[in-house]
């Protein structure tokens, strides 16, 4: 499991999650970083899928998926691949 900082200001928050969107081979230098919230991990997946989506790119990008544990930390989730 990673764990990274997660920018937030909200305290004690575990619904709160970060998508980093990644157009080449290096991912600690995302294109984009978003933070979004969702109920549970499945949507999450999915809404990670949507802005993965709307992000400009290359055609073949990922998303790092990362959920805030709380304390200032993230925590890895899953990686979104959209293929070509």
């Amino acid at each position: 499991m990673t764990r990274r900082l997660f920018a937030t200001y909200v305290t004690g928050t575990t619904n709160e999650y970060r998508l980093d969107v990644v157009t080449d081979s290096e991912p600690d230098n995302p294109q984009a970083v978003t933070y979004f919230t969702a109920d549970t991990l499945d949507a999450a997946c999915r809404q990670a899928q949507r802005l993965l989506d709307a992000v400009e790119g290359t055609a073949d990008r990922y998303g790092e998926l990362y959920a805030h544990d709380g304390d200032g930390t993230a925590v890895y989730c899953d990686t979104i691949h959209r293929p070509k």
